[in-house]
């Protein structure tokens, strides 16, 4: 299988996948597994001067279907994981591993990126400084983590909501290191492309968009917060509002995004990129299902660029971002109208899509549907409630005839 490489901060990866900072980079085994998954490359768990994130028994995970019922067995197609403490690791800690990680990473041909989760402004350089003079290519630093009132100064997204810290810590770590930083951000934000260009006209060249919410759980039973309070929140339901995200950064700023949260397939890695992300890290789901599942996912991405006839990555980056209707412009969407197979509706005794049809185009009477199609708006919502797959949705020409 050949390599799809990409090219991104001056650092080339064998094919844009990368396993995020979670768990899965604690130890050099699980580093060294997911390194043979053909990952282009794994950021490490975050390094933290956080004591109270430093305790490996505070690490608590939920997992659910999107109707919050425990995950048991299978992974859910579409779920939702929460979790609590985010337990990193103190440099001391870090560094032996960090020296195996690296060789590892490069007998696999996986680029090793180093993650900082630390506090006052000077932490950040001093870490960076040591991962750099460990070996590591590139730092992502986690301006995002939610769990970060853990700390007696601020932490993660707490750093992220501030325009003038995150500019400090961004400014000092880049004036102190060489190699290319990225800086993840957090999605609690009112702004997240203003964010972005702020970080941009601060020096940045790439951002992870994006961390997780910080969220609450109760237990059904006791009514009691699952896992005791507010924790990180995440899953494949992210996805649509990381896209929108990715795309809005890849149209309103010039830099290098690595899409994160919400991807979990091959496709979804597809999607990223189209939104305009360069490379995507997936996190949950390699949590979830394992380095076997990181190397199919792998696997399965060149089997669908080679399908879809795509022969460099950089192809399909913001091949969808640039279509893109902005709302103010939604009267430049073509107009489209609901059309019926009268003699499938005869069968249906409900009729559902009366009850649904806010804009008064449908009537029923004596039984029999009746369309006034001039108040159809094309919505769609009748099709949605239709079991008789008796509806389709039809594009006018400009001159309002289908």
């Amino acid at each position: 299988m050949k390599d799809l490489e990409i090219s991104a901060l001056g650092l080339s990866f064998r094919n844009p996948i990368i396993a995020a900072s979670t768990d899965i980079a604690r130890s050099v085994e699980q580093f060294e597994a997911f390194a043979k998954s053909g990952a282009g490359a794994i950021i490490t768990k975050s390094v933290t001067d956080a004591a109270a994130l430093q305790d490996d028994n505070i690490s608590r995970i939920h997992v659910t279907d999107m109707a919050q019922n425990p995950a048991r067995g299978e992974v859910p197609e579409s779920y939702i994981l929460f979790s609590r403490g985010g337990s990193m690791l103190g440099m001391e800690a870090f560094e032996p591993k960090a020296v195996e990680m690296l060789r590892i990473a490069k007998q696999y041909n996986t680029v090793a990126i180093a993650s900082i989760a630390a506090g006052p402004v000077e932490n950040w350089v001093r870490f960076a400084k040591r991962l750099e003079d460990l070996g590591f290519p590139a730092l992502e630093l986690n301006f995002g983590n939610p769990h970060g009132e853990a700390s007696a100064s601020k932490l993660g997204f707490l750093i992220g909501q501030s325009p003038e810290l995150s500019a400090e810590i961004l400014k000092a770590v880049q004036g102190a290191v060489k190699i290319p930083v990225i800086v993840k951000m957090t999605p609690q934000l009112s702004d997240v492309t203003g964010t972005a260009q702020h970080l941009e006209a601060c020096g940045a060249k790439a951002v992870t968009v994006m961390h997780r919410f910080q969220g609450l759980m109760v237990d059904p039973e006791t009514d009691a917060p699952i896992l005791g309070g507010w924790a990180a929140i995440g899953g494949s339901w992210m996805k649509p509002v990381a896209l929108a995200n990715i795309a809005r950064i890849y149209r309103g700023t010039n830099l290098t995004v690595f899409g994160g949260n919400g991807a979990n397939t091959a496709r979804d890695v597809y999607e990223y990129m189209c939104c305009g992300a360069s490379l995507v890290e997936i996190g949950s789901a390699f949590m979830l299902r394992g380095p076997a599942y990181a190397k199919r996912v792998v696997e399965e991405f060149y089997g669908l660029l080679e399908k879809k006839g795509v022969r460099r990555c950089e192809e399909i980056v913001g091949k969808t971002a640039s279509q893109i209707v902005a709302y103010q412009n939604l009267s430049a969407l073509p107009k489209r109208k609901a059309v019926y197979d009268l003699q499938k509706c005869k069968d249906c005794a409900g009729k559902p899509c009366v009850e649904t049809c806010y804009f008064g185009a449908l009537h029923v009477k004596d039984g029999i549907l009746s369309r006034d199609e001039t108040k159809c708006s094309g919505c769609s919502l009748c099709q949605t409630r239709c079991g008789k797959d008796a509806i389709a949705m039809q594009i006018l020409r400009e001159d309002g005839i289908s």
